[in-house]
């Protein structure tokens, strides 16, 4: 590595020389309108087709389980929504199915909820269950896993192409090997950059949220050897 030159920042920031990747996870998260013991009517900004299936950690009533289920059918929201405000990017309103294997009743149990009734406008609807409307924190998590190229490290952050699109305020977790040893941190995106290469569609900038005392003290000695 070397360090960079005329950057503004408060710590010292080391480019990294040659190929130095990591493994970068983050959560796609689908939020839950209602829910019954049968299936779910979830927020969507990817058109999954019906028949295909999703798999991930459920969270409701402040509990989590890992479930699986089929898409039974997708509704497009419109441009606007009820305030007449426009939504960022097309929505769908999606209704899966729990596998068999999927059991979510003991849950539903846990707090009262507003029971649900069916919508005619919304497509034809024969669910065999009754749903129930889910609180604002119900959501079902996908991992996902990229590769990322480090393009520089500090002691506080890190700068990285990445093939994944995120926000600011986005949080991921990093995992990366630094010589001899890996590195792992709980990352918050602190600002993007649209460049892309061949492998990467854009720069994310980010900030460690939390590492444990094995990482920082490796990443230190990391970066001490760098400056020699």
């Amino acid at each position: 590595m070397k360090k960079r030159i005329g950057d503004r920042r408060g710590r010292e920031r080391f480019e990294i020389v040659g190929m130095l990747t990591g493994t970068l996870e983050t959560w796609l998260r689908y939020q839950i309108r209602d829910v019954g013991a049968g299936g779910a009517l979830i927020d969507s900004v990817i058109p999954l087709s019906p028949g295909s299936r999703i798999s991930g950690r459920l969270t409701l009533s402040g509990q989590t389980r890992d479930v699986r289920a089929e898409v039974r059918h997708i509704t497009t929201l419109p441009e606007r929504n009820d305030r007449g405000d426009r939504n960022e990017g097309m929505r769908y309103w999606v209704g899966v199915q729990w596998d068999p294997a999927t059991r979510v009743a003991d849950l539903l149990s846990v707090e009262q909820m507003r029971p649900v009734q069916s919508n005619p406008k919304e497509g034809i609807e024969r669910r065999a269950t009754p749903r129930l409307m889910a609180g604002a924190d119900a959501e079902i998590g996908q991992p996902n896993w990229s590769t990322v190229e480090l393009v520089d490290i500090s002691t506080t952050g890190v700068l990285f192409g990445s093939p994944t699109r995120m926000d600011v305020g986005d949080k991921g977790k990093l995992r990366v090997r630094l010589g001899e040893r890996s590195f792992a941190a709980e990352i918050e995106v602190k600002r993007t950059d649209p460049r892309k290469t061949a492998h990467t569609t854009c720069r994310l900038g980010v900030q460690f949220v939390s590492l444990d005392e094995g990482s920082r003290l490796h990443l230190e000695d990391f970066i001490g050897d760098a400056r020699h």
